[in-house]
């Protein structure tokens, strides 16, 4: 009876499951399948375990009272912001609107932006996914938007107006919004792998969902403005660096003409300082000779002054009245201003000349 009683609510579960997806399925290449029984727990129904999980390139054979939860593993894209998505369908656009937030001091923020996610590739997260929050990958997505919206508008509604415009501080609340997510997504088995912020525009949403671009406007005029700044501010730096070049070429050629100079100051004052002190030696020897000359002139004065010197001039008057060959010689002035005048036989006087010299020279050197 019991049997056949089994047999029985076997029959009526399958009846009932006569609707459900069965037969033969391929997981795909990154595709992972959690089972899902519709039958009474004390008969092994519900979400199985980790081991009952399909793996990627697994055949799995389904039972009318089974139904397979399938996860595509690999990266997803989201976006949002007209001009977002990917024609090819890679990047999912979630909406044509970007994302609207405001700054700390008011100003209204449009935000166009990229996510990239995916479901972790564990047999033991997957079933925790199926079991605590989705059942197909459209909830994880609906899931993923609704997070990585709430995270991005919190932490970018704490910038100011002109910290939007500091790239640095920009991308660290952009990381700590990621961040947020991740804590948030990563133990239900989704992981948030980046939020790329792709552009801000400061415009107001109005009723009718036009925009009011009028600050923005304003801001891209500042900006442009700005820029300009920028470029003068570059074309004078390049000016200078020129100027300061050509100085330095200038200063260069300067110092070098100075240490020029200076080589021939010191070449010219070592050669005038060497010319000096030769011709300085060479006064000194000259000086040193003609006072030698002149005393030795004195020398002979004084002896000249004594009464030899007498007898040699006229000694030398003889030799030079010799050397003439006079006939007629005048040897001495006579008394008044009458002039004496003798002839003198030259032979007699040379012969005279010849004793004299034999007696100086004989005489002896006192």
């Amino acid at each position: 009876m019991r049997s056949n009683g089994k047999v029985a609510l076997l029959s009526l579960v399958a009846l009932c499951s006569a609707g459900c997806d069965t037969g033969v399925q391929h997981m795909g290449t990154t595709e992972y399948g959690v089972t899902f029984r519709t039958l009474p727990p004390f008969l092994g129904g519900g979400v199985g375990g980790p081991d009952s999980v399909a793996l990627p390139l697994q055949t799995v054979l389904v039972f009318p009272w089974e139904t397979i939860y399938r996860f595509d593993t690999s990266p997803q894209y989201l976006s949002w912001g007209r001009g977002m998505g990917d024609a090819s369908g890679t990047t999912q656009l979630v909406q044509d609107e970007d994302v609207y937030t405001r700054a700390r001091d008011g100003n209204e923020a449009a935000l166009k932006l990229t996510v990239r996610y995916r479901i972790k590739p564990d047999p033991a997260s997957l079933v925790k996914l199926v079991q605590q929050v989705a059942t197909s990958q459209a909830e994880v997505r609906q899931l993923v938007v609704s997070v990585v919206r709430s995270e991005i508008r919190t932490y970018m509604n704490r910038l100011k107006t002109s910290e939007y415009r500091d790239d640095k501080k920009r991308n660290e609340t952009v990381d700590a919004a990621l961040k947020s997510a991740q804590q948030e997504l990563s133990p239900l088995g989704i992981e948030v792998e980046a939020i790329n912020l792709k552009q801000y525009r400061f415009v107001r949403l109005l009723a009718n969902g036009s925009e009011d671009t009028s600050y923005q406007d304003r801001l891209r005029e500042i900006q442009e403005m700005e820029q300009d700044i920028e470029g003068e501010r570059s074309r004078i730096e390049t000016m200078r660096a020129k100027k300061q070049k050509e100085f330095s070429e200038a200063e260069s050629l300067y110092n070098s003409r100075i240490a020029e100079a200076k080589g021939y100051k010191e070449q010219s004052t070592y050669q005038g300082d060497s010319f000096f002190a030769a011709k300085s030696n060479e006064a000194k020897a000259i000086t040193a000779e003609g006072t030698a000359e002149a005393e030795g002139l004195k020398q002979q004065v004084a002896a000249l002054s004594g009464k030899g010197g007498q007898a040699l001039l006229r000694l030398e008057v003889a030799k030079q009245l010799a050397k003439g060959n006079p006939s007629f010689v005048s040897l001495s002035q006579g008394q008044g201003t009458t002039l004496d005048l003798s002839k003198t036989d030259m032979n007699d006087l040379l012969r005279q000349l010849g004793v004299a010299e034999a007696v100086t020279t004989a005489a002896p050197k006192k």
